[in-house]
Order: C-alpha cells, then structure tokens, then sequence
C-alpha cells in the first residue's frame, strides 16, 4: 500500500502545475461531417486556449477555457463556408464556440499518454450543453498535449441539419483534436 501511494504522489511530482496557453503552431482542431456525397472536414484555425493545472488531492485538475473564432472557420470551399457562417452558426451574431470545464485524470499520470476526462459545457451559437470529453494527455516538462475526438448533434445546438438539392448531411458531427499547451 506504502508503495503504491508513493508511485502516485511521484507521478504528480512529474505534472507541470501552473498557467499554459494554447501553441496554435502545434495545435489543431477538425470536424468532419458525413453525408450523402461523401462528407467533408473542416478545420479551425482561430483557436485561443488556456488551462491552469493544480494539485487535487493526490492528482491534480486542470480548469479548461477554450474559444474558437467560428468566424475562420473554413472546409475549403468558400461557397459552403459562408453558407455555414450565415445561415447555421449565425456567425454575426455568435462569432465564439467556448468550453469551459475541469479535466480530471482518468489513469495514474505520468510522462506517458495517460487518460483525460474533461467534463464542462460548450456553448455553440446561444446553445449551451453539457459535454464529457475523452483524451490521451501526455505530460511534458514545461507543456502539455492534448488529443482526442467527440461526437457532437448538430440538432442539440439549435443547428439545423444541412441539406441543398441532393446534398443531404448527417446530424453528427466528429470534432477531432490535437492540442499542445505550454507554460506562460
């Protein structure tokens, strides 16, 4: 028993607490959307994101503050974009998709990709929802990365499923990430 808390208390000692922000250089976000035509992917570039890692007991938490400029986001066609803008993001007045929430540690961690849980609320459009988040976190000594992938409804947010002529999409939508965050 002496042992094993040992281990855990050393793991903690191997997680960087502090403040850290997002390296949009080494991070992505993508959403993919599946219809009838073969589907497409988007991706957002406009990310802003910090986490303020703290001992919890004998783990830690990291509170998560995430917003996305919903204004760039882009699928490479420009047609589609600004149709996606206007009439299902409503982009003028909404410009923000923002999650909030609390990461807590799933396995024991370490330097090694340990499992993430982050459970918070993602607000899309004037729509906010509760959300449960998977990831694989590996602990670097003054960063961290981040990866994973939810599956979101459209429908849940208020979003409409989008359809013109024969292109009908389906309602969920495959938000994959990677995220590095380093100490500020």
């Amino acid at each position: 028993m002496k042992g094993a808390l040992v281990a855990v208390l050393a793991a903690v000692s191997l997680i960087p607490l502090g403040s850290f922000g997002l390296d949009p250089d080494a991070s992505r976000l993508e959403f993919t959307v599946k219809d009838n035509r073969g589907g497409f992917t988007g991706v957002a570039r406009a990310l802003e994101a910090r986490a303020v890692v703290r001992e919890q007991g004998e783990s830690f938490a990291a509170d998560v503050d995430l917003r996305i400029d919903a204004r760039k986001i882009t699928t490479g066609i420009g047609l589609r974009d600004g149709q996606m803008r206007r009439d299902f993001l409503h982009t003028d007045r909404f410009p923000l998709i923002t999650l909030r929430g609390t990461a807590l540690p799933g396995d024991r961690p370490g330097a090694l990709p340990f499992a993430v849980r982050l459970r918070g609320v993602l607000t899309i459009k004037d729509v906010t929802r509760e959300v449960e988040i998977p990831m694989r976190v590996t602990a670097l000594a003054d960063a961290y990365l981040a990866e994973g992938q939810v599956v979101l409804r459209l429908s849940e947010f208020g979003i409409p499923v989008p359809r013109f002529f024969i292109f009908v999409a389906e309602d969920p939508v495959t938000v994959t990430f990677k995220i590095r965050l380093t100490s500020k």
